[in-house]
């Protein structure tokens, strides 16, 4: 959660740039160019610079910290920086900057930023945006996305508690994986609750150029069971003991494809509210710990469609 105080003294202006790859445009429009800036960061960190262009310095700044949610703006002058430093120190921790920042550019004129010919404008496929944006925008492309957000929006509604007011910070979603695996399957969705991860999704390829879908889901292991009760295995379902040294847990292998084909029978076992009354003890149990560790790379823009076609869901059904 970013430092919401304001240094006595300063007359600031906050931009949320959470998602943000650029400013440039904002502050052409503005006309803001030189003086004093404080980063926020996820983790309730801050940084405090001085810069003759603060949206050019911002795109290297974002370059080197992928976890800057918000920035503070004043156009004061750079003998005022050590003053402001001491300031936001009595507010929160300072996060270095590496020995060697990335090299800054020029910050566009307000005629380039938003010019008059609307061919020359920027769009959504050559402006600069977050890392987190253009991999939900990547995901949300894929042909399967549609089926992939009603499973994830359905679990959220079943096994979430206050799923609305406790994204980021008690459970996170991330899109795609920036480590993948040519050979393997691809990460497509995770979701995590407490730091640990609940569900996820992986596409894998077949060599016939079939796409296979596989839902993981991790949830609580019914009391007096033993490892060899949860050992379960059908044509469209598998379940065994996690393989985690800290968490003992249900883990379930599901064909998402299988959940999606009326005609398809999808025995997982156990019927579908004790299943989800597993799910939700676990996700509740890993939110009260506290040990969320995700908000820095949660994906903000992936949450609000999952939450949207979550309300979605529950207004059908009223």
């Amino acid at each position: 959660m970013t430092t919401a105080s304001t240094p006595a003294g300063f007359a600031f202006e906050r931009f949320d740039v959470a998602d943000a790859g650029s400013i440039a445009t904002i502050f052409a429009a503005k006309e803001h160019r030189s003086g004093l800036y404080v980063l926020h960061f996820a983790n309730n960190e801050a940084f405090v610079g001085y810069s003759d262009s603060v949206a050019a310095q911002f795109a290297a700044d974002r370059n080197t910290w992928s976890d800057v949610e918000a920035l503070d703006f004043t156009p004061e002058t750079s003998d005022k920086l050590e003053q402001l430093t001491e300031l936001v120190t009595q507010l929160t921790t300072l996060r270095e900057r590496p020995s060697e920042p990335d090299a800054i550019g020029d910050a566009p004129s307000a005629k380039s930023a938003l010019p008059k010919e609307r061919a020359k404008r920027a769009t959504l496929q050559n402006a600069a945006v977050g890392r987190s944006r253009r991999q939900f925008w990547e995901l949300s492309d894929h042909i399967a996305y549609p089926a992939i957000r009603s499973i994830v929006a359905d679990y959220i509604n079943s096994s979430i508690p206050d799923p609305a007011n406790t994204a980021k910070y008690l459970w996170q979603v991330g899109a795609l994986s920036d480590q993948h695996d040519e050979a393997g399957p691809r990460r497509l969705l995770t979701l995590s609750c407490g730091g640990f991860e609940t569900l996820r999704i992986d596409e894998i390829m077949h060599d016939d150029d079939a796409i296979e879908l596989d839902l993981r889901i991790n949830t609580n292991v019914p009391r007096d069971y033993t490892d060899g009760q949860l050992e379960i295995s059908n044509e469209t379902v598998s379940a065994g003991r996690g393989p985690y040294r800290d968490e003992r847990v249900w883990s379930w292998s599901i064909d998402l494809g299988a959940l999606l084909e009326e005609d398809v029978d999808v025995d997982l076992g156990i019927d579908d509210d004790t299943f989800d009354d597993l799910a939700y003890g676990l996700n509740a149990r890993l939110m009260r710990s506290g040990k969320s560790t995700g908000a820095a790379t949660h994906n903000h823009d992936l949450a609000a469609d999952l939450l949207a076609e979550a309300y979605r869901q529950l207004s059908e059904t009223e």
